[in-house]
């Protein structure tokens, strides 16, 4: 997959390599061979002038690293230079792209092939040296398998068949150096459908299959275009000047997974009411923020003794770290959130047959920030090489905590400093507990068997030693405080 978003980066690029008003096509070729060099691309074409433009004939990118080389080809691109000032491409319908690769050292090279279709693919390049852009629709763009060979022996059977349908997408870029330039982008595609087949070569047996249904989406990004050109050249390392973030919205998810070899099997099968993945990457921090509503999984298979069936409302993830190393802390942060959890009754009845536990849904809060000093780049950390930890934490804050599963709720805030040069990292600060519904969820366990009296009378005896009561029944409230001597106390009552 790595490979293919470097192909489509790669038709992209010369796509997206706009002219200014006054720009001829010869110049916008140029210009393309310049980018494509500085990405460690090689782009060729057999050149024809035309009275209004230029013709790119047998259009060719390559791209080679010690794994893998990426070959990608299209018939003819034409250029027209417009009365206003603008330059129209358009492609052939086929795109070819060749991912030639060893399965293992020595073997011979095996060889797999994907095809890109597209129709009515618009395209027209506007703007200035410095501050260009393009913009492009199509009515579908399908990717379907090519052919397989080579390798040390048959290949196996692929059949994949991927359609995106109304598609439009515009983008801007600023800067004239390929090393430099950077861009943004807005798109937008009506829907986005997948299915592959996988069978292995005779006298195998099996058979994996997937299907998967994207409703409308929404995108933005930006960054160094060489960046969007150089994702598939990262190897632990990050090129000097990377920066890349972007986000996508959908409607809507469908996946459905299948597996059958003999005496072996398994599914799966998920879909979602709509959500988000946004995503930030460069040499100084990374960042992910990903989101959905209305989640349901249904999960079988030989070795599942039951069906796994589980449900969410909604839920997030949200985290923030550095990676550069720093002589100051630096920020972090994480955001956890699952709503309205729901675990199928085959599972269920399983740990409590006579349901003696409350069937509420359960929820899931957790936000916290903090700061960490990193002593190294972690982008090019070397655990070979390590002679100490990376970095220390020096500081975490709990905003919210907040727990509820079988009727009872914990919720709580926190916050710590840790000093620094400690081999393992003492805190020192305190937080705040609430336990509600403690007691009568501890009941219910012992009534449907789960938790023997025995150890609900210890549990429930070292809760009310450690802890007050609340404001109202069933309630349970601490602080537990960490000093700088070492000393943690719970309630006042010292823990060690």
């Amino acid at each position: 997959m790595k490979r293919l978003c470097y192909t489509l980066s790669s038709l992209a690029l010369a796509a997206a390599s706009p002219a200014m008003a006054e720009t001829v096509a010869t110049e916008l070729w140029a210009e393309w061979q310049a980018q494509a060099e500085a990405a460690g691309q090689t782009v060729t074409a057999e050149v024809t002038e035309t009275d209004n433009g230029l013709t790119l004939s047998n259009f060719t990118t390559v791209y080679e690293d010690e794994a893998v080389s990426t070959r990608g080809t299209i018939d003819e691109i034409v250029l027209v230079e417009n009365s206003d000032g603008t330059v129209s491409v358009t492609y052939s319908d086929l795109y070819t792209m060749t991912f030639t690769f060893e399965i293992d050292p020595g073997d011979p090279p095996a060889n797999i092939e994907v095809l890109l279709r597209h129709e009515n693919l618009e395209m027209t390049i506007s703007g200035d040296a410095g501050a260009r852009s393009y913009a492009y629709t199509a009515d579908r763009i399908t990717v379907t398998e090519g052919e397989l060979w080579g390798g040390d022996g048959p290949p196996p059977t692929i059949e994949l068949d991927m359609v995106m349908t109304d598609i439009a997408t515009t983008y801007n870029v600023m800067g004239t150096d390929p090393a430099t330039q950077r861009f943004t982008s807005e798109g937008s595609v009506g829907g986005l459908t997948m299915v592959m087949e996988i069978l292995p070569p005779p006298p195998e047996e099996g058979e994996f299959k997937a299907g998967l249904v994207i409703g409308p989406m929404q995108a933005t990004s930006e960054g160094t275009l060489l960046s969007l050109t150089n994702m598939n050249q990262l190897e632990g390392t990050l090129p000097e000047g990377f920066e890349l973030s972007g986000s996508t919205a959908y409607a809507s998810m469908g996946l459905e997974m299948q597996f059958e070899a003999p005496g072996e099997g398994f599914a799966a099968i998920y879909s979602n009411e709509g959500g988000a993945i946004g995503a930030s990457i460069s040499s100084e921090a990374i960042s992910y923020d990903i989101a959905a509503s209305g989640a349901r999984a249904t999960i079988t298979g030989t070795e599942i003794p039951v069906p796994v069936e589980i449900s969410v409302g909604s839920s997030e993830l949200v985290l923030s770290v550095p990676m550069a190393a720093s002589d100051t802390p630096q920020d972090m942060g994480m955001r956890l959130g699952i709503q309205d959890l729901m675990v199928g009754e085959s599972v269920l009845g399983m740990i409590d047959p006579g349901q003696a536990l409350p069937r509420d849904p359960a929820s899931l809060l957790f936000d916290a920030t903090g700061q960490v000093q990193l002593f190294v780049d972690l982008m090019g950390l070397d655990p070979e090489t390590m002679t100490g930890p990376p970095g220390e934490l020096r500081a975490i804050t709990v905003n919210e905590l907040n727990l509820s599963v079988g009727g009872a709720e914990l919720s709580g805030t926190a916050d710590f400093s840790f000093a620094p040069n400690q081999l393992i990292p003492m805190p020192v600060g305190s937080a705040d507990l609430q336990l509600s519904g403690g007691n009568a969820l501890m009941e219910a366990l012992v009534a449907g068997g789960v938790v023997p009296p025995a150890q609900s009378g210890m549990v429930m005896g070292m809760a009310n030693v450690f802890a007050r009561p609340g404001a109202t029944p069933d309630t349970l409230e601490t602080t537990v405080e960490f000093g700088a001597d070492g000393t943690i106390t719970a309630n006042g009552v010292p823990l060690q």
